[in-house]
């Protein structure tokens, strides 16, 4: 696992597709909201939607992940990018469904979010307001 550094933009991670990464960056976004100064209510939220958005990478996308926090006009954003191309999408109403309830968490609890497509694979995103 490599960590590269803080930049104007933000913090990022990069991380191996593996199990055990799922909680390394649960870690690193509990550490950068600590930096951040973000309330425990709102940092609570980010490093639940985080771990549901990069346990997703590390199950279908098959790749390094590349983890990324941005802070900035009052909201706080997650990027979590892999080389699967593969639109996440939002399940049905299906309460004994065994997948999807990733998607469905992050659609209740994030302010917005998306998928951007990259050159190779993609970037989820969300955002929670910050204030």
């Amino acid at each position: 696992m490599s960590a590269g550094g803080a930049d104007r933009d933000g913090a990022e991670l990069v991380l191996p597709p593996v199990p055990g990464s799922v909680h390394s960056a649960r870690r690193f976004v509990l550490a950068r909201c600590r930096q951040l100064v973000v309330d425990p209510g709102t940092a609570e939220d980010l490093v639940l939607l985080t771990s549901e958005v990069v346990t997703n990478a590390i199950i279908h996308g098959r790749s390094e992940v590349r983890l990324r926090v941005l802070a900035g006009q009052g909201r706080l954003r997650i990027e979590v990018a892999d080389e699967n191309s593969r639109h996440p999408q939002l399940p049905g109403e299906d309460a004994d469904a065994l997948d999807g309830r990733g998607v469905r968490i992050l659609d209740e609890l994030a302010a917005r979010w998306g998928v951007r497509d990259e050159r190779y694979g993609k970037t989820v995103w969300f955002e929670l307001r910050s204030g």
